[in-house]
């Protein structure tokens, strides 16, 4: 079901007062500041309609709602898609950042000490933390201005091929080496040839880490994946609901403790659901309008921004122009494909696409044509006894340009 349409110019004012009032004195209260009102989430079910309501617990295998009116209601992790609210997580710069795998990461974080094996940061939000540094894909010491530029540097650490660490300089050099740590003034790394390296921490924009030495692994059996208004996401084990706060362990082992009102989403992981971002493409096809070509891409817009739909951010989901052809082989087990479709906000009036889905050749939705103006459309196409899923998206009123098509949250229900 389509988000809502509150103005987003209000959200941002009212994520911007939370933030602040979060930030005053990260998981504490003033003795005569009132507790803040627990949040109200619009919960989306696998099946059904989506119901808005309070949480009122959290436990291993449920989340129970309180809705305005009625008794409570619980739910299977296993039967949820995500809780969310319309708070936007805070964009633009920040102290640093501290990127995970599978897009989960620490924003606003202070880096005060690492090693060969460990990072030692202070979030404002979550307080201070140790993440082992092979948990880590990048470390961003002094954020761009602007929100374009950011995402544009967390591309860079997440998506950029290389086979070591490499030091990105403020200057726009690069070095190639091997951590060795940093400290409050300095980053160290051994360089070419076995030399030890130092820079100023004021010259250093980034820093990528090899990918091949990264160990993120999943939790055994569900897990919850929670964004916050920093703009903060981790995932979560033994996540429960204390006195108006969330305690849980993170995927590296840290505790945490924060306000359930500085929670923004909160997403089911379980074998009930399989992202088409995590799942290989059979085949692509790419049919341009002129001549250029951009390729799928995963958990981005076409280029490389998190996913605008109707004023709502979203991490998860494809990323395409028109025209693009995604093939997906279906396995025993797949029930339905899921989707939030739609122009991205960032396209402006040029783009429209239209928005196709077929199994094994016969079509099961067509959107109209689409411009960024048009609400986004729910997409849910059952599966039962197909062999090939496939997602077009088509030229729509025009040609291709601006066609940023997001297919948000492309999912397979099992």
């Amino acid at each position: 079901m389509p988000p809502g349409h509150a103005d987003t110019h209000a959200h941002g004012l009212a994520g911007a007062a939370l933030l602040l009032a979060l930030l005053i004195a990260p998981g504490l209260r003033a003795a005569d500041e009132p507790p803040a009102a627990d949040p109200i989430f619009e919960v989306l079910p696998i099946a059904g309609e989506p119901v808005s309501g309070r949480i009122a617990a959290i436990t291993a295998d449920r989340i129970t709602i309180a809705p305005d009116k009625g008794p409570n209601r619980d739910f299977l992790l296993t039967e949820l898609v995500r809780l969310s609210r319309e708070a936007t997580p805070a964009e633009g710069a920040d102290e640093g950042r501290i990127l995970l795998p599978e897009g989960d990461r620490l924003a606003r974080a202070i880096l005060i000490r690492a090693t060969d094996a460990a990072i030692e940061a202070r979030s404002q939000l979550l307080g201070k933390m140790t993440i082992p540094l092979d948990a880590a894909l990048g470390l961003i010491f002094s954020p761009p201005m602007t929100a374009e530029a950011l995402d544009r540097l967390q591309q860079w650490v997440r998506i950029e091929p290389r086979t070591s660490e490499v030091v990105r300089l403020a200057n726009g050099d690069r070095v190639e080496g091997s951590f060795l740590g940093l400290d409050e003034r300095l980053v160290r790394i051994q360089g070419p040839n076995d030399k030890a390296l130092e820079f100023d921490r004021a010259g250093v924009e980034a820093i990528g880490m090899d990918p091949a030495l990264v160990s993120y692994p999943r939790p055994e059996g569900a897990f919850l994946e929670a964004t916050f208004i920093d703009g903060s996401r981790l995932g979560l084990v033994d996540a429960k609901l204390e006195k108006g706060e969330l305690s849980a362990a993170t995927r590296f082992g840290w505790e945490i403790r924060v306000p359930i009102a500085a929670l923004v989403r909160l997403a089911a992981r379980t074998p009930a659901i399989d992202y088409l971002s995590e799942r290989p493409v059979d085949a692509a096809t790419y049919v341009p309008y002129f001549d250029s070509v951009r390729p799928v891409r995963i958990d981005a817009t076409i280029e490389g921004r998190p996913f605008l739909l109707a004023g709502r951010t979203y991490d998860r989901g494809l990323g395409t122009e028109s025209r693009t052809l995604l093939a997906y082989k279906l396995k025993p087990g797949d029930r339905r494909f899921q989707a939030l479709v739609g122009l991205d906000e960032r396209a402006g009036p040029l783009g429209s696409v239209v928005f196709r889905v077929l199994v094994d050749g016969q079509p099961r939705f067509t959107s109209p044509a689409m411009t960024f103006r048009e609400p986004p459309k729910a997409v849910d196409v059952d599966l039962e006894g197909g062999k090939l899923l496939i997602l077009i998206t088509e030229f729509g009123d025009r040609g291709d340009a601006r066609d940023l098509a997001d297919w948000v949250e492309a999912r397979i229900v099992r």
